[in-house]
């Protein structure tokens, strides 16, 4: 198999991941516009629009602990990057202790401008499936907490 350069855009996304995971707010800033925007849509309790660093970071840290919890496989299907995006398809099970799983095909849709991500978009290929995963895990989390 040949390796293939890294795009310049793809290596901003692993520059966030390294940085995201030491939670280094600099490196952080050094990559991500200070007016991101990210698409996590649905209609259960973790969907919305997330708008600045400060508020993604804690929306991934909500995310972080649901996927700590689920023991999950993330096959990266396919990778590609032009001067203003790069689209990761990836195929994602999820295999909880207590059953509330889901196995599916998700696409993020990364938005670059002057060197920073801008933007960042999730594309379910099931989404009422998702939907249901994800209501299930809100439920679940609200009755942990009462």
């Amino acid at each position: 198999m040949e390796n293939k350069p890294v795009h310049p855009n793809e290596a901003l996304i692993n520059r966030f991941f390294e940085a995201y995971g030491k939670h280094d707010a600099k490196g952080i800033r050094e990559v991500m516009s200070e007016n991101i925007r990210w698409f996590f849509l649905g209609v259960h309790p973790f969907a919305g629009v997330i708008k600045g660093i400060d508020a993604l970071i804690a929306f991934f840290d909500r995310m972080a602990v649901i996927a700590g919890e689920s023991k999950p496989q993330i096959e990266k299907l396919i990778v590609a990057s032009n001067d203003k995006y790069s689209i990761e398809c990836q195929h994602i099970k999820i295999n909880r202790a207590d059953g509330i799983n889901i196995d599916h095909d998700v696409t993020v849709l990364w938005t670059f401008e002057n060197g920073k991500i801008v933007e960042g978009r999730h594309f379910w290929a099931d989404p009422q499936a998702v939907d249901k995963y994800f209501s299930a895990i809100g439920a679940l989390k609200k009755s942990v907490a009462e």
